[in-house]
């Protein structure tokens, strides 16, 4: 079972009541999921993830903690950057930090990041040590020299084209929901909630969100670098654990993707996990492996 498109277009039955609440940080409406009390967790998913990516893993961390899934700006029900800007990881750190503010959550959290949110989860236990308690980086971009020979302009400009091209032509509103099964083949679990399937509908048919997933997907060396650059300036404080993905199908991609994850780990000097079977989105997959490792940092 997918998370596609499943009976009608969700204009048809629009989900009244968007789960969660809104939060503004620094002037940027952000749409973020609270659940549960006690320890918080952050988590943070990967390229073009929205909240209820997550939604299995907050069922169960819910029930003795403070989860926080936080949309970053374009995704979810997040509304988009400003005009001109562009991700940076320093800017989704602070991010971060101000959601907790803005909860009034002033004890160190636990922050997951997944996939290129890896980035942003090491920089801000980087930047912000006295406010992380630890870290995992799922499945997390791993990227020790990114190569950028396009210029960033170019690849901006780029970007912005093809979003609008997509949009405009009514290719994003007849295939969005359906490309999901090509970049997410995660498994959800059975009982997976048709109001789910209402919001892939929506979500993955509006233009701000498209807009959004090109534009960070663009930008990717350059938040590589930056990333760099902080790694370069700020040390590592916090318990930090690497967990890669794994189908349990053997494959030279596979194998090469090990490797990096555990080179990863063994930069950062965290401990290293696989999680398996699962595909990339292994909190889709495997939720409950994926809530023990986060609630051993707490």
């Amino acid at each position: 079972m997918d998370l596609e498109a499943r009976t009608e277009p969700a204009a048809l039955f629009p989900v009244k009541h968007p789960p969660g609440q809104f939060v503004e940080v620094d002037g940027q409406r952000l749409h973020i999921l609270v659940r549960g009390s006690g320890p918080t967790i952050v988590l943070c998913g990967g390229l073009g993830s929205n909240w209820f990516d997550w939604q299995d893993t907050v069922n169960i961390l819910g029930a003795e903690h403070r989860v926080v899934v936080i949309d970053r700006p374009g995704f979810g029900l997040s509304d988009p950057l400003p005009a001109g800007a562009t991700p940076t990881v320093r800017g989704e750190a602070d991010r971060i930090i101000g959601v907790l503010d803005a909860l009034g959550a002033t004890e160190p959290a636990v922050v997951a990041g997944h996939s290129i949110a890896g980035f942003y989860a090491e920089a801000v236990a980087r930047l912000y040590p006295s406010r992380i308690r630890g870290v995992l980086l799922l499945d997390s971009s791993a990227e020790s020299d990114p190569r950028r020979i396009i210029p960033a302009a170019v690849r901006v400009e780029a970007a912005h084209v093809i979003a609008t091209v997509l949009s405009r032509t009514g290719l994003q509103k007849l295939v969005g929901p359906r490309a999901r099964r090509v970049l997410n083949q995660a498994t959800p679990p059975d009982g997976t909630p048709q109001e789910t399937f209402d919001w892939v509908d929506d979500i993955y048919r509006r233009p701000t969100y498209l807009a959004a997933a090109l534009m960070e997907d663009v930008v990717y060396p350059d938040l590589a670098a930056e990333l760099n650059r902080i790694r370069q300036r700020f040390e590592l404080d916090v318990p930090v654990t690497v967990a890669a993905a794994h189908t349990g199908r053997p494959s030279p991609w596979a194998t090469r993707w090990i490797r990096t994850q555990r080179k990863l780990a063994e930069y950062l000097q965290a401990d290293f996990t696989v999680v398996v079977p699962a595909h990339h989105h292994a909190m889709i997959d495997k939720p409950a492996e994926v809530a023990a490792l986060i609630a051993e940092l707490v």
